[in-house]
């Protein structure tokens, strides 16, 4: 007997039976886990099952290249009208431009088109006070919070000069510790010279 047969039979929530059966150390038998009666489907079987349900390699749709009048009564063309999509629908979900939304890294998106063109608003920010961003440059925020998108919390930096200082390995050491990993650098570049020498 299945285990939800035996929850009606006493009566008892299934959570209740699998919990007394596991504190009484029962388990059902492999022979039972294979059979029909568990419930369960063998891979063999979910295969064996699926391949008389699914199309053919080559299966052409019975209304492939037919009008929709030719397998449709005109009783169901007039039924279907009713849950089509009109034209110039707007969908539940439509933004505004202007909406804006915040992405998983923490950056503000705003809406500037349809269907779905958004920018950054930190950017827009910047370019409405500065005019375009030059190629090549990035804007970041001076605090390193993504959400304050005011002026005076936006510089404009190279990407060259902010891979060198910003996102290099030693960024987020002090500018002591900064100057002395580049003075073990330079001294390592010394030694390798010498070396190959």
């Amino acid at each position: 007997m299945n285990t939800g047969k035996l929850a009606l039979h006493f009566g008892h929530p299934l959570s209740s039976v699998y919990a007394k059966a596991h504190a009484l150390g029962l388990r059902k038998s492999e022979e039972f886990l294979r059979s029909p009666g568990s419930g369960r489907f063998s891979n063999t079987r979910l295969i064996e099952g699926g391949i008389r349900t699914r199309f053919k390699k080559g299966h052409i749709p019975a209304n492939k290249g037919k009008r929709m009048s030719e397998y449709m009564s005109a009783e169901s063309i007039e039924k279907s009208k009713a849950t089509r999509f009109r034209k110039g629908h707007i969908p539940a979900n439509h933004k505004p431009v202007g909406y804006e939304r915040t992405t998983r890294d923490g950056y503000i998106e705003v809406k500037v088109a349809e269907p779905n063109v958004f920018r950054l608003k930190h950017r827009l920010i910047w370019e409405h006070h500065h005019g375009k961003i030059p190629p090549g440059h990035n804007v970041q925020f001076r605090d390193g919070n993504r959400g304050n998108t005011s002026i005076g919390n936006l510089y404009l930096i190279s990407r060259s000069h902010q891979l060198k200082s910003e996102n290099s390995m030693y960024a987020r050491f002090p500018k002591e510790v900064q100057g002395l990993i580049k003075l073990k650098g330079a001294l390592s570049r010394q030694i390798n010279k010498i070396n190959k020498k």
